[in-house]
Formats: C-alpha cells, structure tokens, sequence
C-alpha cells in the first residue's frame, strides 16, 4: 500500500464513479482501476461494489476511507513541516537571554519575530552574557544576545543596537549632586565593579584602557558575571560600575545613575554594542531566519526606539 493508491483510492469514494476519478488523478482509467484492485488485493478485502450501473463502497471502504484521509492529511502536514524547517519558519530557536539585554530592546525583537515567523518555538536559555560564548561553541544555544566586540573565531555576529554606557553610584555618593555627565577620570579614587573577564569579551581590558587613558589604573574591588548583579553591588556601597544606561530600568533601591560623559567624536568604550552571535560551525536555518529578520529589524525606522 503506497501514498498514490491511496490517494486514487479517497478520490474514488468520493466520485463513486471511475471516468470522474481518474480525471480528477489526472490518469486513465485502467491505471486507476489496476491501482484499486492492486490496494484490495494487499488489503485482502473488497473496497467498493461495483456493477455496471454504480460503485459504492463497502464497510471496510468506508473505515479505510476515514483512516486514509487522517493519514494523508498527516503526510501533508508533514511535509510542510520539512519544508518549514528548511526555510527557517519551523523548529525551535534557543536563545541566550540575560544580563541587560533582558529590559532593553530585545523584548520587542522577539515580539516582532513571532508575529512574522509564528511556527517558530523560541526557548530562552537564562544565562550571564558572559556564558553565552561557551554555550554557542558547545551548540547549548542558538543564538546568544551579547555585547559587541565577541573575539571568538568561530562565532559570526550581527550588531542590532548601540547604547551610551552610565555611571553607576551607590546612594549618597559625593558624585550623586553631580548634575551633569561624570568623566571616567572623576571615578578614579573610588573602587570598581566590573563584569568578570571571560574568554571572548574585551569589556575588562578596555576598562583598564581607558582608565590608563585618563591617567589611572583601576581598583577593581569586585566582579560579577552579570549587570544585575554589577548594579546589586554597587547597590551595597561597595564601588562604582560603567554599565549601559538601559540599566537604570532594573529600578533598583541603593543606586543611582548618572551619564557618562562622551567624548567628540564617541570613543570605543563611551557606548556598548549589543547583537546576536552564532556558531558559524552549527547553524540552523530558524537561526539564520532570525539573524535576518533582526538585520531587516535594524533598518526599519521602528527599530530607532529603544
């Protein structure tokens, strides 16, 4: 029993008659009538009763009839699931979802993505920024959501959005009556919190760049994977941090923020860039779909509100 006799086979007990049937298959009539008598012959049951005025169909025509439009409808569906799949619009999409990323723009980004691609199951994998190298080489995500520059040579990235970095300080610190933006050389006699080096990230070096920059070396006091946990600390009294200003959203008791001040043109380090990144070695065709709806994304003037 094949697709194609059963597919003769629903079209016939619905015609009830052969002339009608085999035009509808788009054959002549022997080839449909051998390919019924072949189906009851495997079956080893008459489906229809013919004479030579009408054809109707038996009982086991009639359960075979149910059973066969179930299957048929399956194998369609099926196959349009491949082929979803293979263009992008089915599967499953993990997505490294943390740190700042979480209250900033990218809500509106996977919003976006499901009203255009439905059939997509996205599942957020919750991780430091920080981790999400490590799981993009181990194939634990798809896509990671991460801060700009990613130096990893297997992994390709996609800038979304650029942000200014601010300043942030524990309740009742002399730089709170600052009214203006603070200069990364006024933070100088004050400790750090600073986000943990790991493998890929330059946030650390560049840090310590751009205070020798400004004249001085950091006293780094503390170090966390996360901005949520940077800004906690800080919240403790225990040093200032240069986090991205969508940080302030985290709404937190014990800390203030305040802009960084930005320089003419803006250097590297006054503002983050955030994208997405994925392993050139392991990706899907759902992740390239996002990767390029993000780029559309980016370029439509929506996009322009953060």
């Amino acid at each position: 029993m094949d697709l194609r006799q059963l597919r003769y086979f629903l079209v016939l007990s619905e015609e009830l008659n052969f002339t009608r049937a085999a035009a509808r298959c788009s054959v002549s009539q022997p080839p449909l009538s051998r390919a019924i008598a072949q189906l009851e012959e495997e079956l080893g049951a008459a489906l229809f009763v013919r004479d030579t005025h009408s054809v109707a169909l038996t009982a086991a025509g009639r359960s075979l009839a149910d059973d066969a439009m179930r299957l048929l409808a399956g194998v369609s569906e099926a196959g349009e699931k491949v082929r979803g799949i293979a263009r992008g619009k089915r599967g499953t999409l993990k997505l490294g979802f943390g740190g700042s990323t979480v209250y900033s723009l990218w809500p509106k980004l996977v919003q976006g993505f499901r009203v255009v691609v439905p059939d997509v199951t996205i599942r957020f994998v919750s991780m430091p920024v920080t981790e999400q190298v490590e799981a993009l080489r181990e194939g634990r995500i798809d896509i990671g959501m991460i801060r700009e520059p990613i130096l990893d040579e297997i992994l390709a990235t996609q800038t979304v959005y650029q942000e200014t970095l601010a300043v942030a300080l524990p309740s009742g610190h002399p730089l709170q009556a600052t009214t203006g933006p603070i200069a990364i050389h006024q933070l100088a006699p004050y400790p750090f919190v600073t986000y943990e080096a790991r493998r890929g990230f330059s946030y650390y070096a560049d840090l310590h760049a751009q205070c020798r920059i400004a004249g001085f070396e950091p006293m780094i006091a503390h170090e966390a994977l996360s901005t949520e946990a940077v800004v906690g600390i800080v919240a403790c009294g225990e040093g200032v941090a240069l986090v991205p200003a969508s940080a302030e959203r985290l709404h937190m008791h014990g800390v203030c923020f305040r802009p960084l001040s930005v320089s003419t043109p803006p250097q590297p380090f006054e503002s983050v860039t955030f994208g997405l990144a994925w392993n050139k070695q392991k990706v899907s065709s759902v992740a390239l779909e996002f990767v390029g709806y993000a780029r559309q994304w980016t370029e439509s003037p929506h996009s322009e509100a953060r």
